[in-house]
């Protein structure tokens, strides 16, 4: 009798202690993340009758989390990119606001509106106090800090779904197009400078540039300008890009701190007739952004680097920014690829030893690949 009492007791806490942590996770907070990622493995161990089985049987499971790991990001940022392109976000990141004030503000349906409010709670974005909604402090903060990138995430995130049709076609996404002046091409410029600040950062530090004192840029390289000012600090730079890519140019060189800025003008895009800089020669370092790859080579990049030669002193730099993979072509920044189907009218991919090759056989005495932030970003630098 006393063991099956014993028996009925251990039976009771364990249910307790199931109850209790089926209600954590289902509110989602902290000890609900970490009780959702021990529970189920502790429950495999226990119910598995040997180690081969709770291999298997882990093997498994880590499988199938995966797939369900991927949606709930999916539905997180269908979520908070909602929020923020409807102006939800703006909305209550200040003052406390009901789904009733919201939906009227933003001319949007109350009850789906609420559903998003709630669903911005559970993931973390936001609170709610009553009837009421605000941004969770932490998230403003990120928000503060990051919001431009999760706003690029977002236009990929809809570019993305164009995947299977650009495919077919053959041509870039209309979200993410740089010539498509309905499209997110604002986004994107901001958020390549950003992605680039931090990758030319680690560039610096790998490769070591010598003597710079004259630059040429586009609207993308801004940020990288910056980097190489830190260390050149008298460099003259020289910035030419399409009209209203330019345009954002003034917002992003004072965000950057840039300075010496000696011409800035609209380009059309062909070499051949564009004038880089006044003089057009002398340059210690000439950055191209995606010029390889965002049409074909023959009518573009290889224009772009004829002229990079061209105007490069003897010993001066073209710094490429282009996603080189391994010549296998399943190591290297794959995210890139993937990232440049979106933008690229080409859909080239350059392999290590292809882009080498091709980069000598221009007239440079030597070529440097140097890969930065774990291998997501390569960066081809050609010595004339």
């Amino acid at each position: 009798m006393r063991k099956i009492e014993v028996q009925k007791i251990g039976e009771n806490i364990l249910k307790g202690i199931y109850d209790f942590s089926e209600r954590k996770i289902e509110e989602n907070t902290t000890a609900g993340k970490i009780l959702s990622e021990i529970i189920p493995l502790a429950y495999i161990i226990s119910k598995s009758k040997s180690p081969k089985k709770i291999q298997e049987n882990l093997m498994s499971y880590f499988e199938t989390r995966k797939i369900l790991n991927m949606q709930k990001s999916v539905l997180e940022l269908v979520c908070l990119g909602t929020a923020i392109e409807l102006g939800i976000v703006e909305k209550i990141s200040g003052e406390k606001k009901t789904a009733d004030e919201i939906s009227s503000e933003i001319g949007t349906e109350k009850m789906r509106t609420e559903t998003l409010l709630d669903a911005l709670c559970y993931f973390g974005f936001a609170k709610k106090e009553g009837s009421k909604y605000q941004l969770e402090p932490k998230f403003k903060r990120t928000l503060e800090k990051s919001g431009d990138y999760l706003k690029f995430m977002w236009s990929q995130f809809k570019a993305f779904s164009e995947l299977p049709m650009i495919l077919k076609n053959g041509k870039p996404s209309e979200i993410l197009n740089i010539y498509n002046l309905e499209g997110d091409y604002a986004t994107l410029l901001y958020n390549v400078n950003s992605f680039l600040y931090i990758a030319t950062r680690e560039l610096m530090r790998k490769f070591e540039f010598k003597n710079i004192r004259k630059i040429m840029i586009g609207s993308m390289g801004i940020s990288f300008a910056k980097n190489i000012q830190k260390k050149f600090p008298e460099v003259e730079v020289h910035i030419g890009c399409y009209p209203h890519l330019i345009e954002k140019v003034p917002e992003l060189v004072k965000k950057y701190g840039l300075i010496n800025i000696k011409t800035m003008k609209p380009h059309k895009g062909i070499p051949s007739e564009d004038r880089w800089g006044e003089e057009e020669g002398g340059y210690d370092l000439v950055f191209l952004t995606k010029k390889l790859t965002l049409k074909e080579l023959g009518e573009f990049g290889d224009e772009f680097l004829k002229k990079t030669y061209k105007v490069l002193r003897k010993g001066g730099y073209g710094v490429i920014w282009e996603a080189i993979v391994s010549d296998e072509g399943t190591s290297g920044p794959i995210e890139e690829s993937l990232l440049d189907l979106l933008v690229s009218f080409s859909g080239k991919r350059w392999k290590e030893s292809e882009m080498r090759e091709y980069v000598i056989s221009r007239g440079f005495s030597d070529f440097k690949i140097v890969k930065c932030l774990g291998g997501k970003a390569t960066f081809g630098v050609a010595i004339k």
